[in-house]
């Protein structure tokens, strides 16, 4: 897991090129005005989903991992907490829905927290866990985007 921020400075390190240009997107497009709804960057390798949410309680959010996509969670409005926990193979398994690229964990163990704040972002990798849009308080509204990168341009 990566937290970072769109207004740091540039770092002199690049992240690998397909994630760079995902972020690139984020920073080159104006999200506020943008529709919620799914925009292709680069096809299905790599896409941006626009959400407003409600954030929600610890105990009403899912935790997740994906085998193909990674997540890059970006705030562009609002505060969401999200929890991380190394994924180890040995978690129980909630649900795992077939042609999807997502498997849904409970009863985890040692799961940290964040508070991510408008202009910042996490990434998830293959090996995260995460629950994202947590309330941070109370439930508050939340508009986001989540740039999934195929993992295999990495």
């Amino acid at each position: 897991m990566i937290l970072s921020s769109l207004n740091a400075v540039d770092c002199p390190f690049k992240y690998p090129e397909a994630l760079q240009k995902g972020i690139d997107w984020l920073r080159n497009n104006d999200l506020k005005a943008m529709e919620a709804g799914t925009y292709e960057i680069e096809g299905r390798d790599i896409y941006a989903m626009i959400q407003e949410v409600t954030t929600k309680p610890f105990e009403e959010r899912r935790a997740e991992r994906h085998d193909l996509y990674l997540d890059v969670q970006y705030i562009i409005s609002g505060t969401e907490r999200m929890g991380y926990v190394p994924y180890t193979g040995s978690e129980e398994i909630l649900e795992n829905p077939e042609g999807k690229d997502a498997c849904f964990y409970k009863n985890l163990t040692g799961e940290n927290f964040v508070d991510v704040s408008e202009g910042s972002y996490c990434i998830f990798f293959s090996n995260d866990i995460h629950r994202p849009c947590i309330a941070a308080g109370e439930p508050a509204a939340v508009k986001k985007a989540v740039l999934k990168v195929k993992e295999s341009l990495l």
